[in-house]
């Protein structure tokens, strides 16, 4: 197999870097893609950074040894300790493409953000967002159960709800937010039902950025798939019925689901 037929990683906690998957399949529908969503043990967001970020290097020494070309994070926790994790292949973190797009995307010197509660504490995302925009900060506030309730209830609409105003409520009593980044993977599959409650927000998907620095990677070293691909391959730790909700909910279709184990001894549960 040659490079340009190698195909792209991309892992997440659990279903939620599917959105990433679905970003990937707009832009570059000739690549091919091995997911991994450790929905066993999700959400990394309640986690500790040892736990994160040996978890993580469990996936990604699964999506290297199923030989890919380049690996997306789309777990902004994880992506919060990216600068620990081990890897032979490029890594492309989320929340740094977050930041660019909302400085493409917003004036305001106050951006709204949710996201998990690692995320949130690490503030990682304001120190990215710093060092590329000193003038502008986040308004942030994180969810415990939103994640979860995405991945496993995603039809209970009236959880659903209420967690959103849990989650964006606090946000936008602190000041005059128009644009909100949606940081965590599994919050633009409910993107719908965000912005049925809160019309006037603009809400801004880190994938589409993400995705679009990995075409640029691929195509200045010329292995962006041209020719025959889209092959999807999704992995997952846990139950496969969720997977199988979220795929047909985000109209993502021909591919073969299966679910694995990530180590030998569960001893991280």
């Amino acid at each position: 197999m040659s490079d340009k037929n190698l195909p792209i990683g991309v892992m997440d906690s659990g279903v939620g870097g599917l959105t990433v998957v679905k970003e990937i399949i707009k832009s570059l529908p000739s690549e091919n893609i091995i997911y991994f969503g450790d929905s066993k043990r999700m959400p990394y967001g309640n986690r500790t950074e040892e736990e994160i970020v040996f978890l993580a290097n469990e996936i990604i020494k699964f999506l290297e040894n199923n030989k890919v070309k380049a690996i997306l994070l789309a777990c902004n926790t994880v992506s919060s300790q990216i600068d620990k994790l081990k890897h032979e292949v490029p890594i492309f973190g989320i929340i740094e493409a977050g930041c660019m797009a909302a400085l493409e995307s917003s004036e305001s010197s106050d951006i709204g953000l949710i996201a998990t509660v690692a995320t949130v504490k690490s503030g990682v995302y304001d120190k990215t967002l710093k060092m590329l925009d000193r003038e502008r900060h986040f308004v942030a506030n994180d969810s415990r159960k939103l994640p979860q309730i995405i991945n496993d209830q995603l039809k209970h609409k009236y959880l659903l709800d209420k967690h959103i105003h849990e989650c964006i409520d606090p946000i936008l009593e602190k000041g005059d937010i128009k644009e909100l980044i949606l940081g965590c993977s599994h919050f633009p599959i409910i993107e719908n039902e965000i912005a049925e409650i809160y019309p006037g927000l603009k809400l801004i998907n880190p994938a589409s950025k993400q995705v679009k620095l990995l075409e640029e990677y691929l195509e200045s070293n010329n292995i962006k798939n041209d020719g025959k691909g889209g092959i999807k391959e999704i992995y997952t730790t846990g139950g496969t019925k969720e997977f199988a909700e979220t795929l047909e909910r985000l109209h993502i279709t021909n591919y073969k689901l299966s679910k694995v184990q990530l180590l030998k001894e569960d001893t991280v549960d």
